[in-house]
């Protein structure tokens, strides 16, 4: 498999939330180029199988990816290969390590199985989950290995994430003629009364984005919406953390939720993304961490689809590439990264069967 070129292929192929169809095409070419048979589910993922025999290990990731943004803001154009490194969206967050997977099976093709393996790139993780979430429905592997970059450490989890929307309604009136009645007001007081209120341990919040409605200048909003940006531990009590803020003034607050669709699949998925915390004294992921010399395991600073996945079976993050560059215009993976991360992974599938 030329997986270099495969990689620049994938990164050339702009794969947004609800668009991943020609990343999936060029996995579905590469999966059976090596041997597997390889299909889309409803939902779109795309799906391959190594063995037959139990116990199942399942490499996963996503295809979508957030946008380019300015291209002139970019080293090289999207897709380069320079100084040994992949570069371009998507280089770690994350087809790199949806590469260093299809490597990992291409040499575990070669060896005896103790198990099988599946390989599972699922849609719209950057949006909550569609893909997983529908997967993880008929699932029920001994363990997920989930691909986000870490830097090649394993990863145990991550804290949660909720994107909370306080409302704040009024009356619309020409800007000339308008009286007392305003909800910005409301809207001031409210962050006044917000800056003050302590938090407990493991819930951080920052307002982060205001919108009016209808939106002209000229004219008092009917409603104003304040966003708040949640982070929170599992123990964190959120629906404590949201009724506190309901107490803060005259405001509807509430996490809101969208309706995602992708192939026949038909989601309503609120604006919340849980905490993973996989035990740190889990024999999984002791073998795990045994199999890689490593001592102890990490905690992500974004959210993942580990929760998904992870209410059916335990979920190990390990991935190539620095988590830093996602999401940025510097995103690249150095070659060197993928191949050691495919072997690793073969390590890891191969240490869990063992372990089962």
């Amino acid at each position: 498999m030329d997986w270099i070129r495969l990689l620049s292929r994938l990164l050339q192929a702009e794969s947004l939330p609800g668009q991943e169809g020609e990343a999936a095409t060029l996995l579905l070419e590469a999966l059976k180029g090596i041997g597997l048979t390889a299909t889309l589910d409803e939902a779109g993922n795309v799906e391959a199988l190594l063995g037959e025999k139990e116990p199942e290990v399942v490499l996963t990731g996503h295809l979508d990816v957030v946008p380019v943004g300015d291209p002139t803001h970019w080293p090289y154009p999207q897709g380069t290969v320079a100084q040994e490194a992949v570069w371009g969206r998507g280089a770690v967050d994350m087809k790199g390590p949806l590469v260093a997977m299809l490597l990992a099976l291409e040499a575990l093709a070669q060896r005896p199985l103790k198990g099988r393996v599946r390989f599972l790139a699922t849609v719209q993780e950057e949006v909550g989950g569609l893909g997983s979430r529908h997967a993880a429905e008929r699932l029920s592997p001994l363990a997920f290995i989930l691909g986000e970059p870490s830097g090649r450490r394993l990863m145990r989890g991550h804290r949660g994430r909720a994107e909370v929307w306080a409302d704040f309604e009024g009356e619309e009136a020409h800007a000339a003629l308008s009286g007392p009645e305003n909800p910005l007001y409301a809207l001031g007081e409210y962050l006044l009364a917000l800056r003050e209120l302590p938090l407990p341990p493991g819930l951080k919040l920052t307002p982060t984005r205001v919108d009016t409605y209808p939106g002209a200048r000229n004219q008092t909003p009917g409603v104003v919406r304040l966003y708040l940006d949640v982070r929170y531990e599992p123990e964190a009590d959120l629906e404590g953390l949201l009724e506190r803020l309901r107490a803060l003034g005259d405001a509807s607050v509430y996490i809101p939720e969208e309706e995602r669709a992708s192939g026949e699949v038909r989601l309503v998925i609120p604006a919340l993304w849980p905490p993973y915390r996989l035990p740190e004294d889990h024999p999984l992921l002791l073998a795990a961490l045994k199999a890689l010399g490593q001592e102890g395991a990490g905690l992500w600073p974004f959210t993942t689809d580990a929760p998904y996945l992870g209410a059916r079976a335990p979920v190990l993050g390990y991935g190539p590439g620095d988590p830093s560059l996602a999401h940025t215009s510097r995103e690249h993976i150095p070659l060197a990264e993928v191949e050691g991360a495919a072997q690793d992974y073969v390590r890891l599938v191969e240490a869990l069967w063992n372990a089962a």
